[in-house]
């Protein structure tokens, strides 16, 4: 596209070369001005490449036909067309070498392919990133089948030796009744697995996970609620409720959510303390 804005400027900056040069001519017959037989390097340039006949001589070449009192003149094509077309002969022999015989240049399809497979790498990083960034303060529930499942591999991994393959509470307390030590919730669940309970033996994860595997296996631990497996830890803690929206305050789909969490910080606060 480039390439062509610059044949387009060229081929403007010709034709207005030679409208100047004719125009010029015409002022001095009409004017009754002797023209020098001397020619500038202009001129010459112009007539090398439109191949002109000059104004005072046009009746040497004037075709017999007439039509509505118009007469055709028998010009040669101008020079600086046949260039152009020559070149545009050149130009498309290299690109079919180029292209389609030895291979070197990328077509639509490929490069459209390969634009997209770059578009997928800077969206995988931007949501690494973007996972990287979710912490105690903005993290939400995950209710997906492939976040769960995740979040299922890490506890089975790293916490079902303490809480049971079921969350039925071992060492560490019963994950599935409606009884927290800590704080229920998300939030809760999440920065407790992050910072870890020193006091009861249970290690910061922090160092070892990444705040998108905490969100994961935080949202499986809290899917475990009232599933009730055998063997059961009794409870420990106190129940944990989440607090709904105060009645005087006007309640808006869109902040709905908003309005929720900021009660379970609340309650989260005052438990922790």
């Amino acid at each position: 596209l480039y390439t062509l804005l610059i044949i387009a400027n060229i081929f403007l900056l010709l034709i207005n070369i030679y409208v100047i040069s004719v125009q010029k001519k015409l002022i001095k017959i009409l004017s009754g001005i002797e023209e020098k037989e001397e020619t500038s390097a202009l001129d010459s340039i112009t007539s090398s490449l439109t191949d002109a006949v000059p104004v005072e001589r046009e009746e040497e070449i004037l075709l017999d036909h007439e039509y509505d009192g118009i007469r055709e003149l028998d010009n040669n094509l101008p020079p600086w067309w046949k260039y152009l077309f020559y070149l545009t002969i050149v130009f498309s022999v290299i690109y079919l070498m180029y292209y389609h015989v030895l291979g070197y240049g990328d077509l639509m399809i490929e490069e459209y392919q390969k634009e997209m497979a770059q578009a997928e790498k800077e969206k995988q990083e931007m949501m690494k990133l973007m996972a990287n960034s979710i912490d105690e303060t903005n993290v939400t529930l995950l209710t997906d089948e492939p976040s769960i499942k995740e979040g299922k591999d890490i506890f089975m991994t790293n916490c079902a030796a303490c809480h049971g393959q079921k969350g039925e509470g071992v060492v560490g307390p019963n994950l599935t009744d409606s009884y927290w030590l800590h704080g229920g919730g998300i939030k809760n669940v999440f920065k407790t697995i992050k910072y870890g309970v020193p006091a009861k033996g249970m290690i910061a994860w922090e160092t070892q996970l990444s705040p998108s595997q905490i969100q994961k296996v935080a949202s499986y631990v809290l899917s475990l609620q009232g599933t009730n497996p055998p063997n059961g830890k009794a409870p420990e803690g106190e129940i944990w409720k989440e607090e709904a929206p105060a009645e005087n305050q006007p309640v808006v789909p869109a902040d709905s959510s908003e309005t929720k969490t900021v009660g379970v910080d609340t309650t989260a606060t005052a438990m922790v303390n």
